[in-house]
């Protein structure tokens, strides 16, 4: 969830709080792979694209008039309705270690303040002085320093549940930048072959458990499909599907791993395997936002109580 005000993208040097492990850690970024997914309604049209920030002329900012290098290389006039930076940070963290993030693992510093501790005697009941005091905060090493010892528990922590987590992550991953064919139940004259992507590669479409992204070599569109429908094709076997639309386009990237070039994509984005871990670590960020609101609603009734009982006294 953005404020307002925030930059599309964030540069090197910025000093955040970037995410490890559930807990958020002052860190610099150190470099940047920029990527921004910008959602334009045309002008006089209504209908919306999504495309890449290098596409665009103006500013970045949701209800900028801006012009818009369509697909199709043609230029308009278009409105932006919904920024998406989909960046690839890599930030140092102060104990020198370094990690690649995605920018809803990243906050700017001082974007929230949280308390760095509480305790009973600081609650507005029993200490009238703290009224003003946001009772929140409850992970103290939120925007703190790792310490050594933190490091290692964090090194040790482990469930089951993260470990059937990554089983599925981990089939995921296999399948990403993999050329395949899409047969489904229909004619095979519908069939084709595309390339296994990350979902992170397009926010218009939802990918659910049992389903893989895929973009197809034919038409170059992003499309939702079943994995018992997607079958692996290898520099080997693809002879066997040279009548299978987009066979030419799956040819080129199995023998030099050739990107199309409408396809404005590069590898890293590709094979992005951190896409549903940031869908936790949104869901995550926005409970804890909602925890925070109840937490600040609480504060405001008990101070009204505290008030009111000394203007009885």
């Amino acid at each position: 969830m953005k404020v307002a005000d925030e930059p599309a993208y964030l540069t090197v040097g910025t000093d955040v709080s970037a995410k490890y492990r559930g807990a958020f850690c002052e860190a610099k970024i150190k470099t940047v792979k920029r990527m921004v997914k910008v959602k334009v309604t045309l002008k006089g049209e209504s209908t919306s694209q999504v495309v890449q920030d290098d596409q665009v002329k103006g500013s970045l900012r949701v209800g900028s008039t801006v012009e818009v290098k369509t697909s199709e290389g043609i230029c308009s006039e278009a409105v932006i309705s919904k920024l998406t930076d989909a960046s690839l940070y890599t930030v140092v963290f102060d104990d020198g270690d370094e990690k690649t993030l995605r920018r809803t693992s990243l906050c700017l510093k001082g974007e929230r303040h949280f308390a760095e501790s509480e305790t009973l005697d600081q609650l507005p009941l029993t200490n009238p002085e703290h009224f003003g005091t946001p009772v929140i905060g409850k992970k103290s090493n939120r925007g703190g320093r790792r310490s050594s010892q933190a490091v290692a528990d964090e090194d040790n922590e482990s469930s089951s549940s993260e470990d059937d987590d990554e089983d599925r992550r981990r089939l995921n991953d296999e399948l990403l930048g993999q050329v395949c064919s899409i047969e489904n139940e229909e004619e095979s004259s519908t069939w084709f072959l595309a390339l296994v992507v990350s979902p992170s590669c397009n926010d218009e479409l939802v990918v659910k458990k049992d389903q893989c992204l895929v973009r197809s070599f034919c038409n170059g569109k992003f499309y939702t499909v079943a994995r018992r429908h997607v079958h692996l094709v290898s520099a080997i076997s693809i002879s066997e599907f040279s009548h299978r639309r987009g066979v030419e386009g799956a040819q080129m990237f199995l023998s030099s791993k050739e990107i199309p070039d409408l396809w404005k994509m590069d590898m890293s984005q590709i094979l992005d395997s951190s896409s549903s871990e940031d869908e936790d670590n949104e869901e995550e960020k926005e409970s804890e936002e909602e925890h925070d609101d109840e937490e600040e609603k609480k504060r405001k009734c008990i101070k009204e109580e505290v008030s009111l009982m000394l203007s009885h006294r």
